[in-house]
């Protein structure tokens, strides 16, 4: 029964490892309580869709992002679905 328990426990700390991010790309524009985020490889003459992702005091940033734009970023936002646009964001990592 242990050894069960031990291959359980493990399952579900190797599971949270490694999540890839909900969101990949880049720094539009940084707000106050949020920043927006888009495509990071664009061809100037089409468009494409941007994401505001809400930033609160439990958001992790691995750096200071108040002045940052066109940098590189993951994005992980909790809640359900694959949408990340007016989410909370968990974690921010900018590249």
């Amino acid at each position: 029964m242990k050894v069960y328990a031990w291959i359980f426990l493990m399952t579900v700390l190797l599971a949270g490892c490694g999540q890839k991010p909900d969101f990949e790309g880049a720094i539009i524009e940084v707000k106050e309580n949020s920043i927006v985020v888009g495509e990071d490889t664009v061809d100037p003459e089409a468009s494409y869709p941007t994401y505001e992702v809400i930033i609160n005091e439990n958001t992790e940033i691995n750096e200071p992002i108040d002045t940052l734009t066109n940098e590189k970023v993951q994005v992980w936002v909790s809640g359900e679905g694959i949408e990340v646009d007016g989410k909370v964001a968990e974690k921010i990592k900018i590249d």
